[in-house]
């Protein structure tokens, strides 16, 4: 990739959390990609789990973005360093990306990565130019924002390799998961990732062979866990709070399942499709973008309809895990990869650059 044009121009990142969700993971790919291409980039957000991952040469301003008692800091702080693009991620970052645009001569984007379901007063804050993760996110804001520049740059994600057989055994004896039909679920743990339907649909099902390693920490873990005692789960499920070997998790599992109540596009859905993955999902965001014939979807807080796509892709996973392997190998998923979605990125601000 060459974008000349960029190489005299500077970006800053705002984010208002910074520590393993979603969004914070594409804020660092970003600001640690971008050093290659602009002269200088910013990163604007509060200390987190995420700070010591960031590149040298990115400039980190910590500051406490949710609260907006930092907007004329901010604000100045752009002016003075002449920053010409600002990329905002997660609403919070509105009213500080409204007054950029308004009093600044930097370029102002907001990146959508999920449709939200509250707060709608917020959207009377948002820049000229928005930016979606898929045509659905795209097609479902629209509504609010006709005059607004709104463009469409698919979701990029971590395509995975697989490990060798040797290691992936290994692993299984450290978890204890020998012989079970793996599902894993990936997110944090919080009402937007809605894991208690999981484990309530697991409580269902009477085939003990079926087991769920949840990966990942949040505000709900005591509730889960409590709940998991409550439903007499036992080895049905095992909180593996966060790793750091996310890829090899998804290796050894048979199937990602997620019971969201909202979603925009999820980036564990590529990180699973790259290793063949059937999905089991709910009806939610941009699901159907990759979740076809390679899975199953039910309706939000549908426990039986849930329990019983985990049951379907057991008994049928040769089926779904063809359907897996042919959308890994398509052309069709290599614009999901995360290289391809910052190049559509740097495109468009290339672009502005020349007009």
């Amino acid at each position: 990739m060459v974008f000349e044009s960029l190489r005299t121009k500077s970006i800053g990142i705002i984010i208002p959390d910074f520590d393993y969700g979603g969004e914070e993971k594409r804020a660092l790919y970003f600001a640690n990609n971008y050093v290659s291409f602009f002269k200088k980039v910013y990163l604007f957000s509060p200390a987190g789990a995420q700070t010591n991952s960031i590149d040298t040469r990115v400039h980190q301003v910590q500051m406490k973005i949710r609260g907006y008692k930092n907007v004329f800091k901010l604000l100045n702080y752009v002016k003075e360093q002449q920053i010409d693009f600002i990329q905002g991620h997660k609403r919070t970052t509105f009213p500080y990306l409204y007054a950029l645009e308004k009093f600044t001569d930097a370029h102002v984007n907001f990146n959508f990565d999920n449709i939200y379901l509250d707060k709608e007063w917020l959207y009377r804050f948002a820049p000229k130019r928005l930016y979606y993760l898929s045509d659905y996110m795209k097609n479902h804001y629209q509504k609010w924002f006709r005059s607004k520049e709104n463009i469409t740059i698919n979701m990029g994600g971590e395509f995975y390799q697989s490990i060798p057989t040797e290691d992936a055994n290994t692993l299984k004896a450290n978890l204890n998961v020998q012989g079970k039909f793996i599902l894993i679920s990936l997110g944090r743990l919080s009402d937007q990732k809605n894991q208690e339907i999981t484990l309530k649909a697991l409580s269902t099902i009477q085939d003990d062979s079926i087991i769920c390693l949840m990966v990942g920490e949040g505000p709900k873990e005591a509730i889960l866990k409590n709940l998991a005692q409550e439903l007499n789960l036992g080895a049905k499920l095992i909180f593996l709070g966060h790793r750091n070997d996310v890829d090899k998790l998804l290796n050894i599992s048979d199937a990602l399942v997620q019971a969201s109540i909202f979603e925009g596009f999820p980036n564990v859905f590529i990180e699973a499709a790259s290793l063949a993955k059937p999905i089991i999902t709910t009806k939610v965001g941009s699901y159907s973008t990759l979740v076809k014939d390679n899975g199953i979807a039910v309706e939000v807080n549908d426990v039986q309809g849930l329990a019983e796509a985990i049951i379907n892709m057991k008994e049928n996973y040769e089926k779904y895990a063809e359907k897996a392997s042919s959308l890994k190998s398509s052309s069709y998923f290599q614009q999901f990869h995360k290289t391809k979605m910052l190049e559509n990125y740097l495109a468009h601000y290339s672009n502005y650059v020349k007009k």
